[in-house]
């Protein structure tokens, strides 16, 4: 099949605009095609978001387990075991790391309700939300687009809770409008931190796939600063992520430069060390048998491309606001060897699920980064 154009991708779609800002994703509309791409999220039969919010249950399960083993004393080598952040679950954290970079961005208890919308028709179709307390993730909770609490409406507005993206077109005023509805939502499901900070996440789901498709946690990292800062730093319409209210430190952490911002999470997180990937045994059955193509697409990146160095990553010239307007999506990453995993030979299923490595932005060029970086493979314990 011939690869797509950009042009190709109706002016109709809403979250066309948003695609260049992401690599991957646009990539893989190029590769695929937009009716391809329009079929996998919104095709019954794929039940995109109903087991998406299954391997998101799964990370979420995960995490907490891996938490109270920690806590427990039952994991005894907590800085060698990788989790899913859970604000947000597109992030990994190392176990010894998870408590601290949460209290210190996010408070002693909160929860976050992370709103996925979907990119072609403005429609929420999950809602995903988690609980820390004490920086520690205890409980979560998701609802499917069918469920009445999409049918609530605002008391003032008189909006469903459905109609709010679409109406608003504004993803500060949606997650505003939606908290107001969701705070009784919570208290009802969890009415024991009915006093504990409530933080909507308002996200495209095409902005989030485009991070799970990054192969390193530090270009994630510096892909949710892209999406965070699209309106104000590439001129696009509104962002493509959003927290309301912000959390105490976000939004200043939000207003760093896009290289500053990635090493300093990628510090809180792991040390600043690299992870290649981290999906977990139900989102890799979920990319094999629900979005096979877009499978090929991630393991051909891998072979051919390789994962970005730290150095690579910082050094990253995105295209700015005139390029966007010109339609030059080209990313611009300094030269040198790549880390080739599979030239370490190891599975597709072992390199997918996660390879913790001690390479950081302080690690000396090399012309090939072999096995020995390994520090373990896999996600949480």
């Amino acid at each position: 099949m011939p690869r797509c154009t950009y042009g190709d991708i109706p002016d109709t779609f809403p979250g066309k605009v948003y695609l260049p800002l992401g690599e991957n994703i646009l990539q893989q509309f190029l590769e695929l095609g937009y009716d391809h791409y329009n079929k996998i999220i919104n095709d019954p039969e794929v039940a995109f978001f109903k087991n998406a919010a299954e391997f998101l249950n799964e990370k979420f399960h995960i995490a907490v387990q891996s938490a109270k083993k920690v806590i427990s004393g039952e994991i005894k080598d907590p800085e060698n075991v990788i989790t899913t952040w859970f604000f947000p679950p597109v992030i990994y954290v190392r176990s010894d790391l998870q408590t601290g970079s949460t209290k210190l961005i996010y408070g002693d208890s909160t929860d976050i309700t992370f709103v996925a919308i979907n990119d072609f028709n403005y429609e929420p179709e999950l809602l995903l939300n988690g609980h820390m307390e004490n920086g520690i993730p205890v409980d979560w909770w998701y609802i499917l687009g069918g469920d009445e609490v999409f049918e609530r409406r605002h008391l003032k507005l008189g909006m469903k809770l459905r109609e709010i993206p679409k109406k608003t077109k504004n993803f500060t005023k949606s997650g505003g409008r939606i908290l107001d509805i969701l705070r009784d939502v919570r208290n009802e499901r969890t009415p024991q931190w009915a006093e504990s900070n409530y933080i909507i996440c308002m996200i495209w789901i095409c902005g989030a796939a485009n991070i799970f498709a990054e192969p390193s946690n530090w270009n994630a990292l510096a892909a949710g600063w892209d999406g965070v800062n699209a309106k104000r730093i590439y001129g696009l319409p509104d962002t493509q992520f959003l927290f309301y209210p912000w959390p105490p430190i976000g939004q200043l952490m939000y207003m760093m430069r896009r290289s500053d911002f990635t090493a300093k999470m990628t510090g809180l997180l792991t040390s600043h060390k690299l992870l290649i990937y981290g999906f977990e045994p139900r989102m890799i059955q979920f990319f094999k048998e629900n979005v096979p193509r877009i499978w090929e697409i991630l393991i051909k990146n891998l072979k051919e491309k390789g994962v970005k160095t730290p150095k690579q990553t910082l050094g990253c010239e995105p295209p700015d606001k005139k390029k966007l307007k010109r339609g030059e999506f080209d990313w611009g990453y300094p030269g040198g060897a790549r880390i080739m995993p599979y030239e370490w030979g190891l599975t597709d299923e072992e390199i997918i699920g996660g390879i913790y490595t001690d390479i950081d932005h302080e690690t000396p060029e090399e012309p090939f980064y072999g096995k020995e970086h390994i520090i373990l493979r896999g996600i949480g314990r």
